[in-house]
């Protein structure tokens, strides 16, 4: 596949207008408490519940199962290509742009593939989820603007913030609360050897990958990494295989009546699990290659615990390839 060039592009990304339909936006529900016994298999699914907030006949879903997952190519008219990727309540539009000169890049001073991610001013971290964690930090000081029920994203600007947020308490903050230049650099760093750029950084030309993260519950890399790739195959980019991301937790759990201990290990955690883990995997990969382009690890695991979070996430990748796959064929491509 051959990426096209578009005629006329404005040197920034205007307001995307989306032609497909999100379900309904809203804020994930807290767990039962800071002192209930986390069972990992009866894990509740928010996402199967589009209009119904109380949650109180909520589906589950066990230790190995991802949540609901859709996905949808060329939602955006004025990109190349575009995707938008709902993965339980964590959901973001992607737009691809290019081949162009660098000149007329939104972002990014040389040639070849250049990544952003960025969330909505408006998408923000609970309070209550902090305290929830002992996550005290007071971000008051970098904030432009703080408010009684939420701390702002943008305050996370540093890797400093999130090391603070660590320090609070919840050894894998970091992996919930991403800064957006992390994200923006692991994506490229996902994508970067699958894509077919032919030159361009000689001519001076780039491919720009925007994401625009519009809710965030966990699982924001791999979904990026999904999107990106199917709004790429879009745009028309070629690909040598279509990279797929996804994360697995480490569970500490309390075995009722005694005071065992046992870890286990949770596909696709949300943003509660993940502040509540011991710790978190998260690759990226070529499935047809057996190529992984991305490891990260945050937290501390036994090497038996480690092995089987993993394995997990290599079984999302593979999961998420066949999803792409399906939705590029024209097939099915949501799974509930």
């Amino acid at each position: 596949m051959t990426a096209s060039t578009s005629g006329s592009m404005p040197t920034s990304h205007p307001t995307m207008s989306a032609t497909a339909t999100l379900s309904n936006l809203y804020v994930p529900l807290p767990l039962t408490g800071p002192n209930a016994l986390y069972d990992p298999h009866a894990r509740r699914d928010d996402s199967s519940h589009d209009n119904d907030n109380d949650n109180t006949n909520g589906t589950t879903r066990s230790a190995r199962t991802l949540r609901r997952l859709h996905l949808s190519r060329s939602t955006l008219s004025q990109s190349s290509g575009s995707s938008l990727v709902e993965l339980g309540n964590t959901k973001l539009l992607v737009s691809v742009r290019g081949p162009r000169s660098v000149a007329r890049c939104s972002f990014g001073k040389e040639g070849g593939l250049v990544c952003e991610v960025r969330y909505l001013p408006h998408i923000a971290i609970r309070t209550s989820t902090l305290a929830r964690h002992s996550l005290s930090h007071d971000f008051s000081k970098s904030a432009s603007s703080i408010t009684a029920a939420r701390v702002p994203r943008d305050t996370l600007s540093t890797s400093q913030d999130t090391h603070l947020l660590s320090s609070g308490g919840s050894p894998c903050a970091p992996a919930a609360f991403s800064d957006e230049t992390y994200l923006s650099n692991r994506l490229y760093e996902a994508l970067a050897p699958a894509v077919v750029l032919d030159g361009l950084e000689k001519t001076k030309m780039c491919i720009e990958v925007f994401v625009q993260v519009l809710q965030s519950d966990g699982g924001v890399l791999g979904a990026a990494i999904a999107g990106a790739t199917l709004a790429l195959v879009d745009a028309g980019v070629g690909v040598k295989d279509l990279v797929c991301g996804s994360s697995a937790a480490v569970m500490r759990t309390e075995l009722p009546g005694s005071d065992a201990v046992k870890y286990v290990a949770v596909a696709d955690p949300t943003e509660d699990e993940i502040l509540q883990a011991c710790g978190v995997v998260t690759i990226a990969m070529m499935p047809n290659w057996k190529e992984v382009t991305v490891w990260d690890q945050f937290g501390k695991m036994s090497i038996e615990s480690y092995s089987e979070a993993m394995e997990l996430a290599r079984d999302g990748c593979f999961t998420m390839h066949r999803f792409l796959k399906n939705c590029l064929n024209g097939g099915s491509s949501s799974r509930s």
